[in-house]
């Protein structure tokens, strides 16, 4: 690729700061910036203008531009202040502490000339606003370095001090046994000292220092240890790597130095590719120090058990971690090999990108920035006029649908999303409907479209046809009609995690087995707070409940361990105790959930109402960004209803077994590249307020019905034997689904991310997307056979 000159770049030159055109002046080096423009994550909400808030705001708008004639810039929210910089005649949205951090960093890391977006773009023009971003690519590719600029509460670290410490931790796992004393493992003098110095320097492992202590593992070697996890995972839990933009600079940056900002400095914190390391070699010791500890000792007391649980959560977090970082070494391998056009032959290279923007979900101010924000990575997706036409005042419906018709016409594959459409289209219908994107006002709905979960569950559906149609190997000829049994509808909710069962039979009576003895089923309607250390017993319990109803007959046990690890629940404990190794089996171990026979719970007679500590939180990707906050309530036919989060539910659903969706779902291929396999995809952010329909096309939908009768009259101690088989061949549906009487159903195989449920009115019509399959195998006829999908 040919060097390429913005039309402005930053100088710093005699103690002068100045932007000018570098063109005509035979610049032929600069340095690029990446950098959050703003400190907090509120999205700027789209209202509708009256006539008078809009000469307010263009009068507004005029006397700021007035003033940055003068150097005077008007950032939003902001305070007026003189900029200093030669050049800029226009207003930009940074407020002044900001730009002195980046005036700071010019000045400390001795960089003359340096592009930096906020003041190289006049933001009030659109239309260079437009063309630049056309031009990231190029801009990211011809510059000589790129900086990463990351704000920090302390002091910032040396990534190499890291490195060494790490290694100080290897070292000591391979030279001692899991059970030696330290001052007699013939150690040298210098490992003695550093041990004995982490041993009482400030105290990082999340479990008391007495405790470890009575657990005999050397304290000072799990201090080290957990500082740098701590310092690992918190450097990747900056604000900078929860946005849109970043994303992209980070893929397209080559030769990426980071620096760390606090109130005192700006210091070099090394390279991001160091960082990347350091959270697979983080990984690496957590597994190695778990299995160092375990192994050395036949029998491990309570208080090894309660260090070997944090070690245990450490090895999650920093698993989940390198699965980013790898995702994102090999998107930026995939963009340096093939170069500007790399997306159009690179699928895989394509999936992964999404998967890696979606994983933790990237938030940006502006809606459009959802997609704008990836137009350096796919070099030539848009021209300048497309951008104008289908960016502009636009919703986020239209938007996905420009975005993805583009990327399936130029790629010559059909690039879909797995969700269920809110309604059809008149051509490329496979793209799916979003509802309620529009976000006029509505703050909650404002920030549950503003992130990059519109990119989860991409699939490639097939080869693009011409008229918008897709050609794709499918099972046909599904026996039966779909029938509902269950309805879900999102609700928004507050972020607290709740959660309601009751049971149809609560309030009737059972038999008690005395003559003809009867008693009422309790309904439990009051609200309990769970306590902290309840967590872990309430969650295996919610777990059995849910099994019971969305996967009747199953493995109670093997289902509530599926749906758990994936839930992945994080809470505080007071008592380590209440969160050991193993803690789903154990917290209900002795207890009549241990290991229930699904025909003998009952959960038909069962009602609870929980409110969990504010300290539960989830690392489910569909706990996370727009669907955090979103609740569902679930009907079932025979009267059960369910008040519950939506990633409860929804991994409950995708953790059946014989599920079309993968129980690992941060997989990689042997290039590192990301392969997800979860739920997210399943309903869509602008979904609140909708509902969907489980149906089923075997077993029997009145399953349920027939059991809950049967746990009433069936005396209280006895096992429940069903008398139906329970639904079979399950798919979600929107609620306003209609079966026409010569229609045909099929599915469409992707691999492990949800299989897509196709449907037409009569044997010569092509399919439409309908829905989305829950089991892998739905019983038909006639195979696997080419079909048209419209």
């Amino acid at each position: 690729m040919e060097f390429e000159l913005p039309i402005r770049l930053l100088r710093y030159a005699n103690g002068k700061f100045s932007v000018f055109d570098p063109r005509p002046n035979q610049v032929n080096s600069f340095d690029i910036l990446s950098y959050t423009w703003e400190d907090h994550d509120k999205p700027q909400p789209v209202k509708k203008e009256t006539p008078e808030q809009k000469q307010q705001r263009l009068e507004e708008e005029a006397r700021k531009d007035e003033a940055a004639k003068h150097g005077i810039n008007h950032p939003r929210g902001g305070q007026p202040y003189a900029h200093g910089i030669e050049g800029v005649t226009w207003w930009f949205n940074v407020e002044e502490e900001k730009l002195n951090d980046i005036k700071s960093l010019m000045r400390n890391a001795s960089i003359e000339y340096l592009w930096v977006d906020c003041v190289c773009i006049n933001q009030r023009d659109r239309s260079e606003s437009a063309g630049e971003v056309l031009k990231m690519f190029e801009y990211y590719k011809s510059a000589r370095t790129c900086h990463i600029l990351l704000k920090m509460e302390h002091k910032p670290w040396n990534p190499q001090e890291i490195v060494n410490d790490l290694k100080f931790v290897d070292h000591l796992l391979y030279h001692m046994h899991g059970s030696a004393l330290a001052s007699e493992a013939r150690l040298t003098d210098n490992l003695k000292t550093s041990l004995s110095a982490w041993a009482d320097s400030t105290w990082d492992f999340p479990v008391d220092r007495s405790i470890v202590r009575s657990a005999a593992i050397e304290p000072g070697l799990l201090n080290c240890y957990s500082t740098c996890v701590s310092r690992v995972t918190s450097l990747f839990s900056n604000r900078y790597f929860s946005r849109v933009w970043t994303f992209q600079e980070m893929l397209l940056g080559k030769n990426i130095h980071m620096w760390g900002l606090n109130k005192t400095e700006v210091a070099p914190i090394g390279k991001l590719d160091n960082w990347m390391d350091l959270a697979t070699d983080a990984k690496d010791k957590a597994t190695k120090l778990y299995a160092w500890i375990e192994t050395a000792r036949e029998w491990k007391t309570a208080s090894c058990d309660a260090v070997l649980a944090q070690i245990e959560a450490d090895i999650e977090r920093l698993e989940w971690l390198t699965v980013q970082a790898q995702g994102i070494v090999a998107a930026r391998t995939d963009i340096v090999n093939g170069g500007p056009g790399w997306w159009r032959h690179n699928h895989d290279g394509v999936s992964n990108v999404f998967s890696a923007v979606s994983l933790r979900p990237r938030r940006c101010r502006d809606m459009e920035d959802i997609f704008k924000g990836l137009l350096g990575i796919f070099k030539g997706l848009f021209t300048y006029e497309e951008i104008q036409a289908d960016f502009k005042d636009k919703t986020l419906d239209q938007m996905a649908f420009h975005f993805f018709k583009n990327l399936s016409i130029k790629t010559e594959y059909a690039w879909t999303r797995l969700a269920i459409s809110s309604g059809e289209r008149t051509s490329y219908n496979w793209i799916p409907i979003t509802t309620n994107s529009e976000g006029t006002g509505d703050e909650d709905n404002q920030e549950n479209t503003l992130t990059t979960d519109c990119f989860s569950g991409i699939v490639n559906l097939g080869r693009l046809k011409s008229k918008g149609s897709v050609k794709t190997p499918a099972i046909t000829g599904v026996v039966g009609n779909p029938r509902e049994y269950m309805k879900i509808s999102l609700v928004q909710g507050d972020g607290q995690f709740r959660f309601v069962f009751r049971g149809c039979n609560a309030g009737k009576t059972v038999k008690t087995g005395k003559w003809f003895g009867k008693e009422t089923i309790p309904v439990n309607e009051q609200a309990v707070r769970v306590a902290r250390d309840d967590t872990g017993r309430t969650l295996v319990q919610c777990a059995t409940l849910l099994a019971m109803v969305m996967d009747p007959g199953c493995h109670v046990v093997q289902y509530r361990r599926r749906l758990l690890q994936s839930l992945r629940p994080v809470w505080t404990v007071s008592d380590p105790y209440a969160k050991l190794p193993g803690w789903i089996d154990r917290n209900v171990s002795g207890t009549q959930w241990q290991n229930p026979d699904p025909w003998s719970l009952r959960s038909h007679n069962h009602s609870v109402n929980y409110v969990m500590d504010e300290s539960l939180d989830c690392n489910s990707r569909l706990h996370k960004g727009s669907t955090k906050k979103i609740m569902c309530e679930v009907r079932v036919n025979c009267g059960c209803t369910i008040v519950a989060p939506f990633s409860l539910i929804f991994e409950a659903l995708t953790v059946v077994e014989g599920s079309s969706f993968g129980n690992i779902i941060g997989v990689q291929d042997h290039d590192h590249r990301i392969i997800l396999n979860d739920g997210l995809g399943l309903v869509q952010a602008g979904d609140v307020g909708s509902s969907f329909d489980l149906v089923a096309f075997g077993g029997s939908v009145d399953f349920h019905p027939s059991y809950a009768k049967s746990c009433r009259r069936t005396k209280k101690y006895e096992t429940v034997p069903p008398k139906l088989p329970p639904p079979q061949g399950r798919a979600l549906v929107r609620e306003d689904f209609s079966h026409g009487m010569m229609g045909g159903y099929g599915y469409v195989r992707t691999g492990g991310a949800g299989n897509l449920l196709i449907y037409r009115n009569h044997p010569v019509d092509k399919y439409k997307i309908i829905g989305v399959c829950i089991n892998d195998h739905v019983e038909n006829k006639k195979g696997e056979n080419q079909v048209d999908i419209r």
